[in-house]
């Protein structure tokens, strides 16, 4: 178990990803935000068996969605950096940074087309369960995120 307070609000930690992804060079808009957060989200849950963000995963049309986050960001405005830190561990902070290393080089597109491979937890939620717009529970994410292949993000895979 985790020694670090969670769950955090999914806006300190979209917008703690946001500053990572400006650190980086990597680019970013507000579905790249919400694959990289819903990345964070799942691999927290794999390593952990915590929840990162105070709210979860929705299944939505175009992917996994944090709906406070959605509304949040603004076409043109992704997150204030000043602050964005607030309540981030320095445990977690390391590792959401490895979480962004391994997914954030990856475009917006390629990430929604990896969120919604066949038995992803997405894909489950929207055509098996039949419940779009519905949470996506954390076991399917956690079993999901737990399988080590799902970190190496090759053509096979995208």
């Amino acid at each position: 178990m985790i020694m670090v307070k969670l769950p955090l609000s999914s806006l300190v930690v979209a917008s703690y990803i946001a500053t990572l992804c400006d650190k980086k060079r990597f680019d970013r808009n507000n579905t790249k935000i919400q694959k990289l957060l819903y990345c964070c989200y799942g691999c927290t849950l794999a390593a952990f068996n915590e929840r990162l963000c105070d709210e979860h995963p929705c299944a939505w049309r175009y992917g996994p969605v944090f709906p406070s986050v959605f509304r949040h960001i603004r076409k043109d405005f992704l997150f204030p950096i000043n602050a964005c830190e607030c309540g981030i561990s320095e445990v977690m902070k390391p590792f959401l940074e490895k979480v962004i290393d391994a997914f954030g080089q990856y475009s917006a597109s390629r990430l929604t087309a990896w969120s919604h491979k066949p038995n992803s937890p997405w894909d489950i939620v929207i055509n098996e369960m039949h419940s779009p717009n519905g949470i996506i529970p954390d076991d399917l994410i956690r079993k999901y995120f737990s399988d080590e292949k799902i970190v190496v993000m090759d053509e096979k895979n995208a």
